[in-house]
């Protein structure tokens, strides 16, 4: 036990002393932001990341050289005190403990919004590096070296793309499902998305819009393919994941026998997105299914 406690010891100083030596140290409630910072060779530099619900493409931070912060939602502020980053990243999904946050450390919101979702993705990726400047790591020139490499590989995607497939996204939660919007999917890869029906309504909850939509309602709408976000699988309710092989075949029961069904990686769509990793990968997942 006093070997165990010695080396819980250790692991701590030994964290307080790397986020003391390095100029800027970060805490990261942002996926994607995340994998913007490993893909800019800055992973040094974060101390701290919620481990519950890692996708599986930042499974390298599930140890213990980085502290865990709690849950997306639910962050850690002991944890985040005794770390005491130089910033804490954080989406909306963090906003009802903002000012709580902002009691620990320097706090910048991620927000990826607008008409022209490519120049946002930009101006967020900038601000991100920006934040690591230094006389070892120039943000502006390491940021549009890596920005430019992905637009090339976006380009080079969607110019493999043929036929002009039209496409429909949905997000299912429970056993329900959702028209979903993805600029990467209709701004980067420019697919089209066909037509709701005339009796689908919109729905208002609170400040958020939703759009329900039954199996008949997609069979109608008849895309080529339908992209699968499944909410459910992603927070961890196992059980009240989608069944793909059943809802393929109800779909099919219906008349949507030749829609190609792709059921999209949860954690990577649902609860990540907008980083240089992270787009990369929905870009391949979108385009390999075509």
């Amino acid at each position: 036990m006093r070997k165990i406690m010695a080396a819980g010891a250790l692991l701590a100083a030994t964290q307080l002393t790397v986020a003391d030596q390095l100029p800027t140290t970060v805490a990261v409630f942002d996926h994607g932001s995340l994998d913007t910072l490993t893909a800019l060779g800055l992973q040094a530099s974060v101390v701290g990341v919620p481990k519950q619900g890692l996708p599986d493409y930042l499974e390298q931070y599930n140890n213990a050289q980085y502290t865990d912060l709690g849950g997306l939602k639910d962050p850690d502020l002991e944890a985040l005190t005794r770390i005491k980053p130089s910033y804490i990243l954080i989406t909306g999904r963090q906003a009802a403990k903002k000012a709580d946050l902002e009691a620990i450390s320097e706090v910048k919101q991620i927000n990826v919004s607008g008409e022209n979702y490519w120049d946002a993705f930009r101006n967020n990726v900038k601000s991100v590096a920006a934040l690591f400047d230094s006389e070892t790591f120039d943000a502006q020139k390491e940021s549009e070296a890596a920005l430019e490499q992905l637009q090339k590989y976006i380009l080079a995607q969607k110019s493999g793309i043929k036929d002009n497939p039209s496409v429909l996204v949905v997000t299912h939660n429970k056993g329900s499902f959702g028209l979903r919007n993805e600029p990467v999917i209709t701004q980067l890869l420019g697919l089209s998305v066909p037509a709701l029906p005339a009796d689908v309504k919109s729905q208002t909850r609170g400040t958020r819009t939703f759009t329900p939509l039954t199996l008949e309602n997609m069979v109608e709408m008849g895309p080529d393919a339908l992209y699968i976000i499944d909410r459910s699988a992603a927070i961890g309710n196992t059980g009240e994941a989608l069944n793909i092989n059943q809802f393929t075949g109800q779909l099919s029961e219906k008349g949507g026998a030749s829609i190609n069904v792709v059921y999209l990686t949860p954690k990577l769509w649902y609860l990540s997105g907008n980083g240089l990793q992270s787009v990369r990968l929905q870009v391949k997942e979108v385009t390999d299914a075509l």
